[in-house]
């Protein structure tokens, strides 16, 4: 109980509205529903009007063991939310010559065979669109997940790419794989990492503090890390699959902060300006959102019509939003904008499941508020009510299905001690 108590008043007291607009019941939303998930994880908000921070919200623990609040300034690992960034990244070397939207992957990698698909058919627009109708499922997990590779590795599985059975060229297919596939291209024509790439290009103009490509900078800079948590597991158990800086990818490879995050929403506001000054070329931010590919799916509340480079885009409350999420073990990342209400929204989570509920209630609460529709604001209201009661029940179901999967029969032909180790 005292732990709920000091994660409300952790709520209240950094919530920090700086305009007139009223996000109390917002705030309670996230209160209320933590509380009676009896899980303190972190989130971070931050609201964008035109160029300018209309509110900010901290709400929970950047770690819940050491009962370290979160903060404006905490880091957060945002998974595939990347993706926009290094989608603008390719769009600048665009702009300055070095590729276009045409490009093939034969004229990228020329020394390379690909003998399964015809490469010189796959553009630089179809791997960022996602309609590159190839897959290479050891590439995405060596970068993601294994992180067991390094620079002629890459290359050799980029030339191991394979046709995609269930989605040829030109059909839309969402992975990591053309991001993925692009960062060997870059890093190769650089003679740099992608990494150092996006943030001498995008992250540097965008005058970010709390951002970075490399995770371990977090450290080395003494930035506040959120620590990975999920409400399956509980709070003294959390997730053991954790970022490296080896499985940080071009398509899920940064850390960044909700106030250096609502940077990036002033500059797709506003063309390209940030605080008056003009980082980007207007040109290249809006054919960052122009679509590019037909996609005609949902998440949750989200309507995904067509995909830009690195958004998906479709009608929410009836306006066009731009969109991206990212979800990670123990982490859940939201950006979003609607150009023409000049309105944009970050929330970061160091929780994934429930984050994941939430973040979607949240995320029209917040919307609904900025665009003055009280009945939506209500039925957020009601969803957070209906999770907060599924989250009361939350303990006894969980301790069902423990009694449930102890009670299964051990079904490997060795006793369970022999399979540990370090193979």
């Amino acid at each position: 109980m005292k732990l709920l108590k000091s994660l409300i008043c952790t709520a209240m007291c950094l919530s920090l509205p700086v305009l007139a607009t009223d996000f109390s019941a917002v705030e309670k939303i996230i209160n209320d529903t933590k509380a009676a998930a009896k899980f303190p994880s972190g989130t971070s908000i931050a609201v964008v009007k035109d160029d300018k921070i209309i509110y900010r919200g901290n709400f929970g623990y950047a770690d819940i063991a050491k009962k370290e609040p979160v903060t404006s300034d905490t880091s957060f690992y945002i998974a595939s939310v990347t993706k926009p960034y290094f989608a603008l990244s390719m769009l600048l070397k665009e702009h300055e010559g070095q590729i276009s939207e045409s490009t093939s992957m034969a004229t990228l990698f020329p020394e390379v065979s690909f003998p399964k698909f015809d490469a010189s058919k796959i553009t630089v627009k179809h791997l960022l669109g996602h309609t590159m109708g190839i897959d290479n499922n050891p590439l995405v997990m060596a970068t993601a997940y294994t992180g067991l590779h390094d620079a002629d590795i890459r290359k050799k599985l980029v030339a191991a790419s394979y046709p995609n059975e269930k989605s040829p060229l030109d059909s839309y297919d969402y992975s990591n794989v053309g991001y993925n596939i692009l960062s060997v291209w870059s890093d190769r024509a650089d003679k740099k990492p992608w990494q150092s790439m996006l943030q001498d290009t995008v992250l540097k103009p965008l005058k970010t503090n709390r951002s970075s490509t490399v995770i371990n900078d977090a450290k080395r800079n003494n930035w506040q890390l959120a620590t990975p948590n999920s409400v399956y597991s509980g709070i003294d158990n959390p997730p053991y699959l954790r970022k490296q800086d080896n499985t940080m990818h071009s398509a899920g490879g940064m850390i960044s902060s909700s106030l250096d995050m609502a940077n990036f929403i002033k500059v797709q506001l506003s063309s390209g300006k940030l605080d008056g000054k003009q980082v980007f070329p207007k040109s290249v931010i809006e054919k960052s959102q122009q679509p590019i590919a037909k996609v005609g799916s949902n998440y949750r509340d989200f309507q995904r019509d067509n995909y830009a480079w690195g958004w998906n885009i479709g009608p929410y409350l009836n306006e066009k939003l731009y969109h991206h999420f990212g979800g990670y073990s123990g982490m859940h990342s939201h950006l979003s904008f609607m150009p023409e209400q000049g309105i944009g929204v970050v929330i970061l989570n160091n929780d994934d499941m429930l984050a994941s509920k939430l973040t979607n209630i949240v995320a029209k609460a917040i919307y609904a508020t900025l665009l003055n529709k009280p009945n939506e604001v209500a039925k957020a209201q009601v969803a957070a009510l209906e999770l907060q009661q599924q989250m009361q029940k939350f303990p006894a179901r969980m301790k069902q299905h423990t009694e449930k999967m102890a009670a299964r029969k051990w079904q490997l032909t060795l006793l369970e001690s022999a399979y540990l180790g370090v193979f």
